[in-house]
């Protein structure tokens, strides 16, 4: 009986330990851009906020991928050129210096960056690169993504 009731214990009392973290940011199944000709911009969204995915092409075409909508778009050559030119400029992404910061539980989004089949640490954390976080906002804005609320389910 004692034995019994321990092993309940051991299954349903709650632990508490450092929470694993996955092995890769991208969501599993998506398309990992390997060439230096695309780039993904992933954003979690958060509580209140759709997150989205948003592929970028040196074309000046962009893919988003918001919630159940997607819209295929061409934005303005110097955003893109930028993004690019600041991703070369970096070298690999996951050699970035990762930068971590506090993010409310409920307003909080991460930013990755996925580009020549490499992630980068969350740029929207000071520290980590403000370059490809303001080029990503930019196209963010420029490729039509909606910053508007969440809709209740």
């Amino acid at each position: 009986m004692l034995l019994h009731a321990l092993a309940l214990a051991a299954v349903f009392l709650p632990t508490y330990g450092p929470i694993a973290q996955p092995a890769s940011t991208t969501p599993p199944g998506m398309r990992i851009p390997v060439s230096s000709t695309e780039a993904l911009i992933l954003n979690s969204g958060s509580t209140n906020t759709a997150g989205y995915r948003l592929r970028v092409s040196t074309s000046g075409w962009t893919t988003l991928q918001q919630g159940d909508v997607a819209l295929r778009k061409r934005v303005a050559a110097r955003f893109v050129q930028r993004l690019f030119a600041d991703l070369r400029a970096t070298g690999p992404l996951d050699e970035l210096a990762m930068h971590p910061c506090m993010k409310s539980a409920s307003f909080g989004t991460s930013m990755v960056i996925v580009y020549r089949g490499k992630t980068s640490p969350d740029i929207s954390c000071p520290g980590t690169s403000r370059a490809l976080q303001q080029d990503a906002l930019a196209l963010a804005d420029a490729a039509g993504v909606s910053f508007m609320a969440r809709p209740l389910p």
